[in-house]
């Protein structure tokens, strides 16, 4: 049976045991222990001009917590005054403050890329490898990250167009016969732009100044009188690297066009799609009207309408427009008689130039055989 001195010398030292665990606990804890991981893929891809930005986990704002960046062959030479790390270190930027990482992609170059003035081919994909110190304790780590960024966006400035080849119009003789080129999110400072020698103006009367791209008064048809197309191919390069690239199918015009349908440029094919059959009485929506040049665009009115060629009074506006995107639309109706309903389209451009064109809407009763 235990006395009460031995009872007490065996609490002391359960005590002890106690306490030697805990802080051996803490101390595995803390040694063991690692840094949360970067919230970033392990692939990521951007396009060139846009910055990328993570959030990161409110460790990395201690003031003992370093990164590192490096790549794989951190000495290889991209231009006069870069190294493949160089340019990596002066894109990834840490903001301790915030806790946010940014990917700056417009101080770096398109992958995949030569350069003749340097002889040097981009790689495939930057290899970032991101290694963190602490002195707090927690271990650090070791990430690759495989940034691959690719061409700009390239487009003309007032005109989108959201497919692969650019359309623009101008007219003869237009003292407006430039058109911008646009690269969003980029500094210009360094790079120029150029056409591709191996496309079209062969006569050398489309040519670049600056960011413009200026038509000559000599460009297309001699005698002004026909329709004439340039197939171009504008290129951005910095430091003979290939940052953007669009093709582009300039139409020169003797007169603005207004009308509705299709026009196929690659062809130069016009299709007319301004008669329709409906049965009496039924609603209808037309297609918006091609303009072109897409500047001429104005506000659309109907001017007149008739009926088998004669007058007709639309006392019931059943016919209208938008005056926005030259929209038709009939209302569903029981007033309108059986025939040919021509109408007669306006268009009024900023600049005062007025377009015309026709609709017409045969109106049937159709039976159900």
């Amino acid at each position: 049976m235990c006395n009460l001195k031995t009872l007490s010398l065996l609490k002391l030292g359960v005590m002890t045991l106690f306490c030697l665990v805990a802080i051996s606990c803490t101390k595995d804890t803390i040694v063991n222990g690692y840094l949360p991981p970067l919230p970033i893929p392990d692939g990521v891809s951007v396009i060139y001009g846009d910055t990328l930005s993570y959030q990161l986990p409110e460790e990395y704002s201690a003031d003992d917590i370093s990164l590192e960046i490096t790549v794989d062959h951190p000495g290889q030479q991209v231009d006069k005054d870069h190294s493949l790390l160089d340019l990596v270190k002066q894109s990834i930027k840490f903001d301790r403050e915030h806790s946010r990482m940014f990917i700056y992609s417009g101080k770096l170059y398109p992958n995949n890329t030569f350069s003749s003035e340097f002889q040097n081919t981009i790689p495939e994909n930057y290899p970032i490898i991101i290694t963190s110190k602490t002195e707090n304790g927690l271990k650090g780590f070791s990430k690759k990250i495989n940034l691959v960024v690719n061409p700009a966006q390239l487009y003309l400035k007032n005109e989108p167009n959201a497919t692969a080849v650019l359309t623009p119009y101008c007219l003869y003789n237009d003292p407006q016969n430039t058109f911008d080129l646009v690269v969003d999110n980029f500094n210009m400072e360094g790079a120029n732009f150029q056409f591709d020698p191996s496309y079209g103006n062969k006569d050398q009367h489309v040519n670049i100044v600056n960011n413009q791209i200026v038509v000559s008064d000599k460009a297309g048809d001699p005698n002004k009188k026909k329709e004439w197309v340039y197939t171009l191919r504008p290129i951005l390069f910095k430091n003979g690297y290939k940052l953007a690239e669009r093709d582009l199918k300039l139409s020169i015009l003797p007169e603005p066009k207004l009308f509705y349908g299709i026009y196929y440029q690659d062809f130069d094919l016009t299709i007319i799609y301004n008669r329709f059959v409906i049965p009496l009485g039924n609603s209808f929506k037309s297609d918006a009207p091609v303009v072109n040049p897409g500047r001429f665009k104005g506000k659309f009115s109907i001017k007149a309408i008739t009926l088998n060629d004669n007058g007709f009074n639309d006392s019931n506006s059943i016919f209208s427009i938008d005056e926005t995107s030259g929209i038709i639309q009939v209302k569903k109706n029981s007033s309108l008689d059986e025939g040919t309903y021509k109408l007669i389209i306006e268009s009024k451009s900023p600049e005062g130039v007025m377009l015309s064109t026709d609709f017409n809407l045969v109106m049937q009763i159709l039976s159900d055989n």
